[in-house]
C-alpha cells in the first residue's frame, strides 16, 4: 500500500500546482501551457485514491462509526477553515466574487449568507471539493453493496453516462452535478482496488505509457483543449497510469510524499488561501516583474511552504487539541 500513499502525495502536489500556475501571467511559456492542459481538472486523481482508500478500508465496515469519522476529519475542520473565507466576504472586506452575484448574497440574511457558502463552498476557491464528497460518504453502503456484489464494474459504467452527459460545470451552486461528475472516478479507485491487475499489467511499462500519454494528450489537446466530459475519461487514464508507475518506481516509503500523502487534506483546505494570497499580490505588485516559468515555480513553492509552516504553527499553539480543528 506505500505506492498508494506516494500516489496520494503527487496527486495532492500536482493539485497545488495547477493552482499557482492559475495565479500568474504564464508568458506564452511552452511548458506552463504543457502543465496547464495536463493537470487541469487534476482533482479527479485525487478522487480516485479517496476511493481506492475508502475500498481497502472497507473491511468490518460501519456505517455509524464511518460517518463519525468523517466528521470529525473532514466537516469539522471544514467549518474551522471556512470561517476566514466566509468572514472576508460576509463582512465587506471582498465585495467581489468571480461567478456569484454579490448583490444578490448581500440581501440575504447572515444565516442565509452562511448556509449559501457553506453549502456551496464558493467561499474559496478550492472548498467546493467537500460539499462535492459528502454525498460520496453518504451512499458508501450503496458503493460496497455493488463491491460485494461484485457488480462494482456495471456501476461504474452506468454512473459515467450521467458524468459524460452534464460534464464538469464551471461553477455551480448545484453540488448535485458535481458528485454526479465524480462518482465514475470514485468508483475507479474502488474498482482499481478490487481488480489491481488493472494496473499492475500496466506497472512494468508504465514510464513508456506515461510518456506516451504525455505526448498524446498534449499533442492533441494543444490548440484546443479537451471538454471536461472527454478530460474525465483522460484523466482517469491517468489515474491508472500513476498508480502503475507508483506500484512500479515508488513502491518504497518516500518521506517526503509520505509527508504530503499525510498531510493532503490539509493542504487542499489550506493551500487556497495562500493561492488567493499570492494571486493578489502578484496582480497588485509584481506581474510585470515576474512572469513565466519563474513566477510560476515561486508561486508553487512558496504556497507549499506557508502552509505547511501553517500546519506546524497549529500544532504548536494547539498541540493535540489540533485534532479537534484540523483532524491532525
Amino acid at each position: 500500500m506505500q505506492f498508494i500513499n506516494n500516489y496520494r502525495g503527487i496527486a495532492i502536489l500536482l493539485i497545488v500546482l495547477i493552482h499557482a500556475i492559475g495565479t500568474i501571467n504564464n508568458d506564452d511559456s511552452a511548458i506552463l501551457h504543457s502543465l496547464g492542459l495536463l493537470l487541469d481538472n487534476s482533482t479527479i486523481l485525487f478522487v480516485v485514491v479517496a476511493g481506492y482508500l475508502f475500498s481497502s478500508l472497507s473491511t468490518n465496515f460501519n456505517y455509524l462509526q464511518y460517518l463519525k469519522h468523517k466528521f470529525k476529519i473532514i466537516i469539522i475542520p471544514y467549518f474551522f477553515f471556512s470561517l476566514p473565507a466566509i468572514f472576508i466576504y460576509m463582512s465587506g472586506l471582498k465585495s467581489t466574487h468571480f461567478w456569484i452575484d454579490m448583490d444578490w448574497i448581500n440581501s440575504l440574511s447572515f444565516v442565509s449568507q452562511y448556509l449559501y457558502f457553506m453549502v456551496s463552498g464558493a467561499h474559496l476557491v478550492t472548498l467546493w471539493f467537500i460539499p462535492m464528497i459528502i454525498p460520496l460518504y453518504l451512499f458508501s453502503p450503496a458503493m460496497l453493496y455493488a463491491k460485494n456484489k461484485k457488480i462494482l464494474g456495471i456501476f461504474f459504467l452506468v454512473s459515467l453516462i450521467p458524468a459524460l452527459w452534464f460534464g464538469r460545470p464551471e461553477f455551480s451552486v448545484n453540488n448535485a452535478i458535481w458528485t454526479v461528475y465524480f462518482l465514475p472516478t470514485y468508483l475507479l479507485g474502488m474498482l482499481l482496488w478490487q481488480q489491481p491487475r488493472i494496473y499492475e499489467k500496466l506497472a512494468k511499462y508504465s514510464g513508456l505509457i506515461l510518456f506516451s500519454y504525455i505526448v498524446v494528450y498534449l499533442w492533441l489537446s494543444w490548440d484546443s483543449a479537451f471538454s471536461t466530459s472527454v478530460d474525465l475519461l483522460w484523466k482517469m487514464a491517468l489515474s491508472v497510469i500513476l498508480i502503475a508507475f507508483s506500484k512500479r518506481h515508488l513502491a518504497k516509503k518516500n518521506k517526503c510524499l509520505n509527508m504530503f500523502a499525510r498531510l493532503s487534506f490539509y493542504l487542499y483546505f489550506v493551500h487556497g488561501y495562500f493561492i488567493a494570497a499570492f494571486r493578489i499580490l502578484y496582480t497588485q505588485y509584481f506581474s510585470a516583474e515576474m512572469t513565466g516559468l519563474f513566477a510560476a515555480s515561486a508561486s508553487f513553492v512558496l504556497t507549499l511552504l506557508f502552509t505547511l509552516a501553517s500546519f506546524v504553527m497549529i500544532k504548536l499553539i494547539l498541540h493535540e487539541k489540533s485534532k479537534i480543528f484540523i483532524g491532525l
